[in-house]
């Protein structure tokens, strides 16, 4: 297992001695002080790197069983979790409400993946803000973590281990958002539970819902994605509806107009899978492009600007698009190549170069394996290495 690399500066000691600028009674006397504290700042600043040239932390992480690999990765807010080839799974990063899924409630080392407790069949894991919730090969959805808004199922308050979503049988996905959670079920319906204040439940105005409700007029769904506040599915032959929050325009339908109401993004071609973020959302088209629309103060949509778009706009650069995922501020895409690029913010060096300076515009993260999955959370990025199906992340997990 590699250890965790932190970014590590040098110091050198000096002494500062009390040698008097000049004898008692010569010139200046009074400024000794000032020109010892001026000398002390001047040393500093010269000694600092400058913020540009830091490079972000780095992860790389490996099962903790002799002879498996990661198959299937998910970032939450502060957690990431992965699916791993005997069947277990695997979760690293904060787990102060009990995301981590091993009977703990503590923060873990972040190159030390703690196993979730009684999961041997896991085939697909999604993070939200504080939970997880894990697709099993049966069809049936387990969750842990925090508990306040119901996302879990249920009235416990959080678990720190999996608990069964009851009433969910034969799924064929999951997606978490912040605080609520949806799942793929017979059909292509979708039931989605937990947090509803803005309606991304999608089937009822209740201000949460400890059990899953189905959402209306939604069928034939092949991929769905819950962001913050929204929710958003891909149907069959491509079309993308979504729901919930809309103040920045991540519905897509050209409003601010948010609501339970699953509506269409309006002017997209026909796409292959949708990933909602905090408040913006991108989709990859069956060409191979990529469009984002909604939030946009970061440049997390990357059509080169930093304005917000109520519609979908293209992001600049970019075909032969595999996957994307959208953040809280940043975004990736994995290219059929194995590239992977980023765009957005980039304080802790989430884009794979170093902090602060961010981008409107992808930029391709250099020196890293050819990926087969990406996962991005609040202000970090993780991929799978396509070669050996261990994990490597970038930037601030916590």
């Amino acid at each position: 297992m590699s250890p965790v690399v932190f970014m590590r500066h040098d110091m050198t000691v000096i002494e500062l001695t009390r040698t008097p600028v000049c004898s008692r009674g010569g010139l200046f006397p009074l400024h000794r002080p000032i020109l010892i504290v001026f000398l002390l700042l001047t040393w500093l600043l010269a000694a600092a790197p400058p913020a540009s040239t830091r490079e972000p932390n780095e992860y790389v992480l490996t099962p903790n069983k002799k002879h498996a690999t990661f198959s299937f990765l998910a970032a939450g807010g502060h957690h990431v979790c992965a699916t791993v080839s005997d069947g277990t799974i695997s979760c690293w990063g904060n787990d102060m409400m009990g995301q981590l899924g091993n009977g703990a409630q503590v923060d873990q080392d972040l190159d030390k993946p703690a196993e979730v407790i009684g999961v041997t069949t896991g085939v697909a894991v999604a993070g939200g803000d504080d939970h997880t919730c894990a697709l099993l090969r049966n069809g049936s959805i387990w969750c842990w973590g925090g508990n306040r808004y119901n996302q879990l199922s249920g009235e416990l308050p959080s678990s720190p281990q999996p608990i069964q979503v009851e009433t969910i049988s034969r799924a064929a996905g999951v997606t978490t958002g912040a605080y609520h959670s949806c799942a793929l079920v017979a059909g292509g319906k979708i039931s989605c539970w937990g947090y509803n204040e803005s309606g991304q439940l999608g089937g009822t105005t209740e201000p949460q819902s400890s059990v899953p409700v189905e959402v209306p007029g939604v069928s034939h769904a092949i991929a769905l994605s819950a962001g913050a506040s929204h929710t958003c599915v891909v149907r069959h032959g491509g079309a993308v509806l979504c729901w919930g929050g809309n103040t920045y325009g991540q519905l897509g339908n050209g409003t601010r107009t948010g609501g339970a109401t699953p509506v269409d993004v309006t002017g997209l071609p026909p796409a292959r899978s949708v990933s909602a973020g905090a408040s913006h959302t991108c989709a990859v088209l069956q060409d191979g492009r990529i469009a984002c629309w909604g939030w946009n103060a970061t440049g997390q949509l990357g059509n080169g600007t930093m304005d917000d778009s109520v519609s979908p706009v293209f992001v600049k650069g970019l075909t032969h698009a595999m996957h994307v995922a959208a953040g809280h501020f940043h975004s990736c895409a994995l290219l059929k190549n194995g590239r992977v690029a980023c765009w957005g913010s980039n304080t802790n060096g989430e884009l794979g170069s170093g902090p602060p300076t961010g981008s409107s515009t992808p930029v391709f993260v250099d020196g890293i394996p050819r990926a087969k999955a990406i996962a991005v959370g609040d202000r970090f990025t993780c991929i799978l290495i396509k070669q050996d199906g261990t994990a490597k992340c970038w930037g601030g997990i916590k």
